[in-house]
């Protein structure tokens, strides 16, 4: 360092001093952006830097000065007397402030404000200038939000918030809530709970009204609805919409049929061009509205699935009434899946590909959601291995947005289906881990406990037996989501078979069983590969067990159910459908009818190039 500090030392006042400029913006910086300086801070830079590069200390290449080494740099800057390295950087800010206003790819602003930020709040020489910083971190934040950087943006929002003065909330009310509320928001996608309760307390003590504190409120609820508090995530959900003048009480006593009929009613009185075009929604209160109408729906269908179809309809119906917010593709996508799950396949895959335009229409926001459960939809039309790669689609849009819920769940469902798919064993153990990790990161419990799960099958199958590292909440989880209590137990009755254990199959197959009336309304994949293990499942038990009518009936309702999927795909679902076939008619001693439906299915299988 020293070495480097005394060849610095042996240049000119001039260029020395060109080089702290320099060294206040990191390792390098463009030609351009250095003119641009020179003009705005009356030196001379650009020949001074070109000294720097004659005596090898800065490169120039690419249209940019690089310092030649890191140290180069460190020595550089710390040539600045410390006491006036904050005021260095706070000066360099507010001189580029004022361009802010006439650039368009915002990297002017990310340089004005990450020297102010380095400043920090003590810099600040006059009152004025406190509200001139935080907003140049709100439009920064705002700026990185764009680039789906929610990491940056929450800093870019705290560091904003250090700068407001004593009193900012009755000062500059506007300001400090839209920082708040957005530094919140990030703060619960980057899973940062503490923060984000820290943030919200603040909000719910200074806001001057209830629509003011409904943005904190929402992310709230949403934190509880990852975790083992699903159940309270619902009942806070539904006591402020019934504050907003929605009232969803008493709908767990109607009927999943008749809701959904009703729904199918209203909307045969328009076109798809007519929704298409509907109007948007403007009044701000009832589109926070629909946000957490939005929110119960994926919250209702876990845990209270006849209820879950009157949540679609309200949404529907605002929709048509009120305009199409962001929120309304949800409506007509989950509605779509519900359609699909009452044994209307092709009604259903309308109503998704409907939800999908919409997002075009309306907005991308919720297009993460959209693809989520419209993908599982289509996974009963199109081809197995053709809806893998909506999967991606969907990820990379709700990571967009930054929702890590739907990013989460698609990344679960992605892994199963690889599963199913015929994905080489060791490589998706490698998929679970990082799924896990990602779970974890964002404390989404439900997620991580769902797929933990999964990945001991995937172990158990490659010959690891590995008991799962279950989440603290695991127990509270299941005692109220008969959703993840499904899975659970289809997973043990899977591997059970798998490893022929009579007598844990049959307990497990009976438990699972249980679950599936009070589990999702919405219709998935694994739904479909759930029956066929059932159904094989239900069958050989009726070959080994005293109760062996009950079994027999149970594997021939999984049969008939693959058998109806496959009018609707016969590309994922013939060859299971066949191979239930064979198995009920080697139960009924009908040997060749058997074989030929072995044949078929493994015929099927090779055309249809499926595992």
């Amino acid at each position: 360092a020293m070495f480097f500090t005394n060849s610095i030392e042996a240049l000119s006042e001039d260029v020395k001093a060109s080089l702290c400029v320099l060294s206040c913006f990191g390792s390098s910086a463009e030609t351009a952006f250095i003119k641009t300086l020179e003009r705005l801070l009356q030196k001379t830079l650009h020949n001074n830097l070109d000294a720097a590069v004659e005596e090898g200390l800065l490169d120039k290449k690419d249209g940019r000065y690089h310092f030649s080494h890191d140290r180069i740099q460190e020595a550089a800057y710390n040539m600045i007397a410390i006491l006036d390295q904050g005021r260095f950087h706070f000066s360099y800010g507010m001189a580029l402030a004022p361009l802010v206003a006439r650039e368009e790819d915002g990297s002017i602003l990310l340089a004005a404000v990450n020297q102010l930020n380095l400043a920090g709040p003590e810099a600040v020489q006059e009152k004025s200038q406190n509200v001139i910083v935080a907003n140049l971190n709100l439009q920064a934040g705002k700026k990185s939000m764009e680039m789906s950087d929610f990491v940056a943006a929450y800093s870019f929002f705290d560091n904003g918030i250090s700068f407001l003065r004593k009193k900012h909330w009755e000062e500059h009310y506007a300001l400090s809530l839209e920082l708040f509320d957005l530094a919140a928001r990030c703060a619960h996608t980057n899973g940062d709970v503490i923060s984000l309760n820290l943030l919200s307390q603040q909000v719910l003590t200074k806001s001057q009204s209830f629509e003011d504190k409904l943005n904190v409120m929402y992310y709230a609820m949403c934190v509880l609805a990852s975790s083992s508090k699903l159940p309270e995530s619902i009942e806070r959900g539904l006591k402020i919409l019934s504050r907003l003048g929605i009232d969803l009480q008493g709908c767990e006593s109607g009927s999943v049929e008749a809701c959904v009929q009703e729904t199918k009613d209203l909307l045969s009185g328009y076109s798809d061009d007519e929704i298409l075009n509907t109007e948007r929604m403007t009044d701000q209160t009832k589109i926070m509205a629909m946000k957490f109408l939005g929110k119960l729906e994926i919250g209702m269908t876990q845990i209270m699935p006849k209820s879950a179809p009157y949540v679609t309809q309200r949404i529907i119906q605002l929709s048509l009434s009120d305009g199409m917010s962001p929120v309304s593709p949800i409506g007509f996508v989950h509605f779509g899946s519900y359609i699909a799950k009452l044994g209307d396949i092709s009604g259903g895959y309308k109503y998704v590909k409907l939800a999908r335009s919409l997002l075009d229409k309306v907005s991308r926001e919720n297009a993460g959601e959209v693809s989520c459960f419209g993908t599982q939809v289509i996974a009963y039309v199109e081809p197995l291995q053709a809806v893998l790669e909506y999967h991606d689609e969907g990820y990379a849009a709700a990571m967009a947005s930054g929702d890590v819920v739907r990013a989460g769940l698609i990344t679960q469902m992605k892994c199963s289906q690889s599963l199913f798919a015929g994905i080489n064993l060791q490589a998706l153990r490698e998929k679970y881990a990082a799924a896990i990790k990602f779970m974890e990161e964002r404390k989404l419990r439900i997620l991580t406990l769902q797929t933990q799960y999964q990945q001991q099958s995937v172990l158990k199958l490659i010959g690891i037996d590995q008991e799962p590292k279950c989440v603290s909440e695991g127990h509270a989880i299941f005692a109220t989501n008969k959703s993840v209590m499904r899975i659970y137990y289809y997973l043990k009755m899977y591997t059970s078979f798998i490893f022929r254990s009579y007598d844990r199959t049959k307990e497990n197959a009976e438990k699972y069983l249980t679950c599936i009336g009070n589990s999702w309304a919405n219709l998935f994949l694994a739904h479909a590969f759930q029956a066929f293990h059932a159904g094989l499942i239900s069958f050989w038990l009726a070959r080994k067990s005293r109760e062996e009518q009950g079994w027999y009936l149970r594997g021939n309702k999984s049969k008939l159910a693959l058998k109806k999927w496959t009018e609707s795909c016969r590309w994922t679902f013939e060859n299971k459908w066949y191979l239930l076939e064979a198995e009920e008619s080697f139960c009924n001693d009908d040997f060749d009818a058997a074989k030929s439906y072995y044949e078929k299915a493994i015929l099927s299988a090779k055309d249809h190039k499926v595992s």
